[in-house]
């Protein structure tokens, strides 16, 4: 029996997928590029105040005295010694609020995303691959979930939970797995629709005719070209967990309060306080919410128009034209000394008796 090896010598698909993805990033340029630093630059300030959030904020998100016992003055105008003001609640700083909310924040769409990829991407792989009931089955449950509004089905799944609100930990836990619900269809239907594609494929039949098992053809010929969207899908759903998480907590249904910030539940708070014309309370949460969705939605677009070929735009290398001048004196150069073909010497001809006999008979 002659061993068949499906994968030639020398060759190295991670590193070639790498280098392929670095050498089209090289490539953009203009708009996508200005768009993926603005996006990851946002981003990025979000991550450090949510990492450093102890040492950065001022006070605690849930404090209403300062360091030498002095109470908080309640619905405090923006100054020196509270740069976003003051709460209407008890008083509590709105920037150390806000601080704390980026940690919270970030924290849930973390594990809301990872979560929802550890399940959907496998699920679909499976689904796409094995077809027959598994897969009617499995495209019968993602479609009932997602008939369902995503906030309304946030909602179901925190009550269900935890009835609505919890601690720290448990909340963050139950608003994750409820943002994950929502998800998870999405990434079903993207991985099964590529894996029923490329399972038709040449490398895909050729590894069944030597013997490979599913698991080994999902995992290693497979998975590498049906997740090559997951990126840009992943990206796009952290901005809109973002706000799903701000649904909760406006609505009542996120973390408890006292034991995490929330900015969905500070705009909830200062909705009363437009009568009043004090603004503070909810233009910084807002706002927040507003630049980590808009850096993550810059960073997925940008993705977007990085992996995808039809949508890059390549960078044109620079063609130097010769100055006019140069131009001009080469073509007066050619034209005072035209270059004169060498005359072309035709091989003599031999001599030939009964050619020159029929010759000579014609002429008669």
């Amino acid at each position: 029996m002659v061993a068949i090896s499906l994968e030639g010598p020398g060759v190295e698909e991670p590193k070639t997928r790498k280098a392929g993805f670095i050498t089209a990033l090289r490539q953009t340029g203009g708009v996508q590029r200005g768009m993926l630093i603005a996006g990851a630059v946002i981003t990025l300030v979000f991550v450090i105040l949510a990492v450093f959030a102890p040492w950065i904020a001022p006070y605690n998100f849930n404090d209403v005295t300062n360091a030498a016992g002095a109470r908080f003055p309640r619905l405090s105008a923006p100054s020196a010694q509270h740069w976003f003001g003051t709460t209407n609640g008890q008083g509590q700083d709105v920037l150390s609020q806000v601080i704390y909310g980026a940690r919270t924040a970030l924290m849930v769409v973390v594990l809301a995303v990872l979560m929802s990829l550890i399940v959907g991407v496998p699920l679909g792989l499976y689904s796409g691959y094995r077809g027959g009931w598994v897969d009617r089955v499995l495209v019968l449950i993602t479609d009932a979930l997602f008939a369902f509004p995503s906030l309304l089905l946030a909602i179901v799944v925190s009550i269900a939970l935890v009835g609505g609100s919890s601690g720290e930990g448990g909340g963050i836990l139950a608003a994750s797995i409820s943002i994950t619900v929502i998800y998870i269809p999405q990434y079903f239907r993207v991985v099964r629709n590529a894996t029923i594609s490329a399972k038709q494929e040449p490398y895909v039949e050729a590894a069944r005719a030597v013997g490979a098992s599913p698991a080994t053809i999902m995992r290693r010929y497979l998975f590498g070209n049906v997740v090559q969207s997951v990126p840009i899908i992943a990206t796009v759903n952290a901005a809109d967990s973002i706000l799903t998480l701000a649904g909760l907590g406006f609505l009542g249904f996120g973390i408890e309060p006292s034991s995490a910030a929330e900015w969905g539940y500070q705009l909830n708070k200062a909705r009363s306080d437009f009568a009043s014309d004090i603004w503070w309370t909810a233009v910084f949460p807002g706002l927040a919410i507003v630049l980590l969705v808009l850096g993550l939605s810059l960073i997925g677009e940008s993705l977007n128009d990085v992996l995808n070929p039809l949508l890059r735009a390549r960078r044109l290398s620079q063609v130097i034209m010769p100055s006019r001048g140069r131009a001009a004196s080469r073509v007066r150069a050619v034209e005072s000394d035209p270059v004169v073909p060498d005359p072309v010497e035709s091989d003599p001809v031999e001599p030939d008796p009964v050619r020159d006999a029929e010759i000579a008979e014609d002429n008669r």
